[in-house]
């Protein structure tokens, strides 16, 4: 995606129509070097406030008391905006913004836009819509809520908070929402999923919760038909011992005919109470009997077969007698061993083949078992012992009573008929959602082989890790050394390095994003002094105090973001920005081509000069 800041802009807040600008170049590394406390950090919080920050650092003293309002003008897809927000009260972020959509920047910014359509529209030129959302949520991040521009922007600045930090690679992790939403949103943003297989992925997602919810509720019918057919099981037991409904009636029959009972108030029972019940006992003693004797059939058959097995066995030495010329052979002889030859051959062939008795008998036995179960089943739907009403008040509150279990344990609506899940089940196998495993290893091999070319253009300055190779660590998102040719991870403990990692991971994804053509990142990249590790924070910059070796790691990383430049626009033909802070003199990056010095903060000269300060008094 295209991006590339213009200017920044600060009105300030004495109504003497004084504006402070910033200009910058497309497409070069864009430096403002100069010393501390001069401003150039606020430059990055200046960004981050007008792009909808929820709060700010933005320094009070110098800058933010002397602001009325913060600006931006910047182009996206060849398209200008100006974006101008009211400076915060202190601590409060203020909701008052002014856009133009032409790039018009006003003399003094008055509030025309609220933040709700501002985001709108630059969400539009950040290819992000309804569709575009949080695949799964956490803690601070809702599932399928919308995707926030300012989550890419995660990938365009390096503050000076990490760019020393040897385990944290991003800013704003300190924050749960953007802690959360980084590996939510990583493979959309570097090109490892589409937003296509998202909808897909979602589609099936939503319609497997939907096949879910049919199931249990399924389950849940299916749970309460069979609550409900125990509970009708019993209230048609109770009758037939009452003797008013016939006894061999199925448990729907039955209940069709207490209605009738209840109904017609017939009042006679009938005469063949237990009479059933007796029958399934006598029936279910013959047959456990039954089962019995061919159990014990088959346990006679299978000991004589094994019998055979060992007759078998002993007779095995015939066939060795026979071929033996030392055995000295009687008249007898092959009469014998002809006829334990004949015993041997019928044996062998009874084993051999499975009879009829085999299967017959076992299967007899299942079909027994299966009828004791049926009748098992009939037996706990018929009384075991008859009752009689003591008088008819008796019989008719039974009655009552039955009539209101009746209504309450038997369904009388659609909404308790189980549902199919045919029909989801075949929508959720027509969508083909593709497995980005593979997108996701290779992504992480061609982020690898660039940052091995980064590598190879500093050698000098990593030093003992000049050959090392890198590895790109998908959980954590960052960057480890590997020692050539074995599994082990090295622990590169110089701050210096940490610095170069930085700069490889990011320049690393960015190429890759720019390959891939993403339309949700901007070709922009903001980092706050890469020669922290050598300067640190000191007010006033000696070079005498900085070793040679240090200064020649310094132009190395500028070297890195010199020929970053040079291929994105001469081998890529695409374009990139980048706005850098510094405290270095600038004849460190003077003979590049792609390097832009913006301004010097130096004596006197800050984002809010001097001079401009002592006019105040």
């Amino acid at each position: 995606m295209k991006y590339s800041i213009h200017k920044i802009i600060l009105w300030m807040n004495d109504n003497s129509g004084y504006r402070r600008e910033l200009q910058f170049e497309e497409n070069k590394v864009n430096v403002i070097t100069g010393e501390s406390n001069t401003g150039k950090t606020a430059i990055l919080h200046i960004v981050d406030y007008c792009l909808f920050a929820s709060k700010h650092k933005i320094a009070e003293s110098k800058i933010n008391e002397n602001l009325a309002w913060y600006g931006l003008n910047f182009k996206i897809n060849d398209k200008y905006f100006t974006i101008a927000r009211k400076a915060p009260n202190r601590t409060n972020v203020s909701s008052d913004y002014y856009f133009s959509s032409t790039g018009e920047i006003p003399e003094f910014p008055s509030p025309n836009m609220t933040e709700g359509s501002l985001k709108e529209i630059l969400e539009t030129e950040f290819n992000i819509d309804k569709d575009v959302t949080i695949p799964f949520g956490g803690r601070s991040l809702k599932a399928n809520s919308k995707i926030s521009l300012r989550y890419f922007m995660l990938f365009c600045t390096i503050s000076g908070d990490i760019i020393q930090h040897s385990e944290v690679f991003f800013d704003k992790q300190n924050d749960s929402r953007y802690r959360e939403a980084l590996p939510r949103i990583f493979d959309l943003a570097v090109g490892i999923e589409t937003i296509e297989n998202i909808l897909k992925r979602e589609k099936v997602l939503s319609l497997q919760a939907e096949l879910a919810k049919i199931e249990k509720k399924n389950k849940q019918i299916s749970e309460k038909k069979s609550e409900f057919y125990d509970e009708l099981k019993s209230i048609a037991m109770e009758a037939k011992e009452y003797g008013l409904i016939d006894e061999g009636d199925d448990i729907p029959d039955s209940i069709e005919s207490l209605k009738s009972v209840i109904d017609d108030g017939i009042s006679q029972a009938y005469d063949t109470k237990g009479n059933r019940f007796d029958e399934i006992i006598s029936e279910k003693n013959l047959l456990e009997r039954k089962v019995r004797n061919l159990m014990r059939f088959q346990s006679a058959y299978n000991e004589y077969k094994s019998s055979l097995n060992v007759i078998e066995d002993s007779l095995k030495p015939v066939e060795y007698w026979r071929n033996k010329d030392e055995i000295v052979k009687t008249s007898i002889f092959d009469t014998l061993i002809t006829s334990l030859e004949e015993d041997l051959q019928r044996i062998k062939q009874i084993n051999r083949k499975r009879t009829p008795i085999d299967g017959k008998t076992s299967d007899e036995i299942a079909a027994c078992r299966r009828l004791i179960n049926e009748l098992e089943e009939e037996a706990r739907g018929l009384p075991k012992q008859a009752k009689s009403f003591s008088d008819d008040r008796d019989k008719y509150i039974f009655l009552g009573q039955t009539k209101t279990k009746i209504d309450i344990y038997q369904p009388k609506n659609d909404c308790d008929e189980i549902k199919s899940t045919k029909e989801i089940e075949e929508q959720i196998n027509s969508i083909q959602v593709l497995d980005i495993t593979e997108s996701r290893e290779l992504c992480i091999k061609v982020v690898e082989e660039i940052i091995q070319g980064y590598m190879k253009l500093v050698e000098p300055s990593l030093e003992n890790y000049g050959n090392y190779l890198p590895v790109f660590n998908y959980k954590d998102k960052k960057i480890d050394f590997r020692k050539p040719k074995t599994t082990y991870i090295e622990a590169a403990g110089s701050s210096s390095n940490d610095m170069f990692k930085h700069l490889f991971m990011f320049l690393g994804l960015h190429e890759l994003m720019l390959t891939k053509n993403n339309k949700h990142v901007p070709s922009f990249l903001l980092i706050d002094q890469p020669s922290r590790p050598y300067y640190g924070e000191e007010e006033n910059v000696s070079e005498s105090r900085l070793q040679h070796s240090d200064r020649a790691k310094i132009i190395d990383a500028f070297k890195l973001m010199d020929t970053f430049i040079g291929n994105v626009l001469n081998d890529m033909k695409q374009s990139f920005q980048m706005i850098v802070f510094e405290h270095v003199p600038k004849d460190y990056f003077n003979d590049f081509d792609n390097i832009h010095l913006v301004e010097e903060f130096r004596d006197g000269n800050a984002l809010v000069p001097q001079e401009y300060l002592d006019s105040l008094k």
